[in-house]
């Protein structure tokens, strides 16, 4: 995130999401901001002008560094959070949060997975109040409902998240579980209300690396299983190569590239993107990646973040006066990629001169 006094970065270009091709658009942000007042009469830019959308059975990744401004936007996806400007929009409609009625209709389609399966499980119920509630909440207008759901109805919660026999699981509490074992139970928590669109925010950054390419999996077969339309929160590119359609980069609430993940992590265009790529102990072998354990911190020990100009100035090695003074805007490098940098000559001439030789390159320059 950053702190600046004016400006926001102009409104994204007219790109095609990578992840459009596998279903309809569920779920779209159109130039969503969030400001918070700090002490002192400071402004806070947590978000600024971020637009794209989700789609049904895709998996579109969020990718950046703590604080860029990542979980403000799931936040303000779910809800949770009111914008400063901006519109979302759910299948179409304007999101309705006004009522609490309104509020929990929205929140049978669009649900949030939190980083840290402990705290989002409150201790002192069992796993299966944790998923009875929800099918209360959220299905018990449905058709075909009556009462209290049904001890098979919650099992099956449980077996859609490979937790079985889910007779061993419905009596126990948060802390007789593993972190694995948990977060599984948030993921059945939120496949209770039946949602189009799941925000999962670091799903698996907390738990044992031995097991994140085993929840990655099941995060993929639940979307293709229900159709969602998934949004991954990471600040680990590797893995959002290994799982996504489309990557957003963000960097202090802006987003700073985008494109289809392999050929994003492939061919980086950003400074920032590919000092992320760089970081990762072997972008070929995500394998290793994940199994590896966390990440290399890409932000070196005098990182600063810029007042005005480009957020990415004081650490970009490309940087000029131009660069402090103005923040560049995303420039379409191709029908499905576009990069904020006013250097992209210079950091990604390859990338340039790929999209130079199409016939439509969406007029990259300034």
């Amino acid at each position: 995130m950053s702190i600046a006094d004016s400006g926001a970065q102009p409104q994204s270009p007219d790109v095609a999401s990578a992840a459009a091709r596998r279903g309809a658009l569920a779920m779209e942000a159109i130039s969503i901001s969030k400001d918070f007042r700090l002490p002192r009469g400071q402004i806070l830019h947590a978000v600024r002008q971020v637009s794209f959308g989700l789609y049904r059975g895709a998996v579109v990744a969020l990718v950046g560094e703590s604080g860029s401004g990542k979980s403000t936007v799931a936040r303000l996806l779910a809800g949770q959070e009111a914008l400063t400007s901006g519109e979302i929009m759910l299948d179409g409609a304007p999101m309705d949060v006004s009522s609490h009625k309104a509020f929990r209709r929205y929140k049978s389609e669009v649900q949030l997975v939190f980083q840290d399966p402990f705290s989002s499980l409150n201790p002192v119920h069992t796993v299966s109040y944790h998923l009875e509630r929800p099918l209360r909440l959220h299905q018990a207008s449905g058709p075909g409902r009556a009462g209290r759901p049904g001890k098979e109805e919650i099992a099956a919660l449980l077996q859609q998240v490979r937790l079985t026999p889910a007779d061993q699981f419905l009596p126990k509490y948060p802390y007789e579980l593993s972190g694995g074992q948990r977060q599984r139970v948030s993921f059945a928590r939120a496949l209770a209300a039946r949602p189009s669109v799941l925000l999962a925010d670091e799903p698996v950054s907390m738990l044992d690396v031995s097991i994140r390419l085993e929840m990655l999996g099941l995060l993929d077969e639940l979307r293709r299983d229900f159709q969602l339309a998934l949004l991954y929160i990471t600040h680990d590119i590797a893995s959002a190569r290994y799982f996504a359609d489309e990557i957003l980069v963000m960097y202090a609430g802006e987003i700073v590239e985008r494109g289809p993940a392999e050929e994003l992590t492939q061919h980086p265009a950003h400074p920032y993107t590919q000092l992320l790529v760089a970081s990762a102990p072997d972008p070929d072998n995500l394998g290793s990646t994940l199994r590896a354990g966390g990440q290399r911190d890409a932000r070196p020990e005098s990182a600063g973040l810029a007042a005005t100009g480009c957020p990415f100035s004081p650490r970009c090695p490309l940087a000029d006066d131009h660069c402090r003074r103005e923040d560049p805007a995303l420039l379409r490098v191709s029908p499905t990629r576009a990069a904020a940098c006013w250097h992209l000559d210079i950091a990604a001439p390859e990338v340039l001169a790929g999209s130079q030789s199409r016939p439509d390159h969406g007029g990259v320059g300034t």
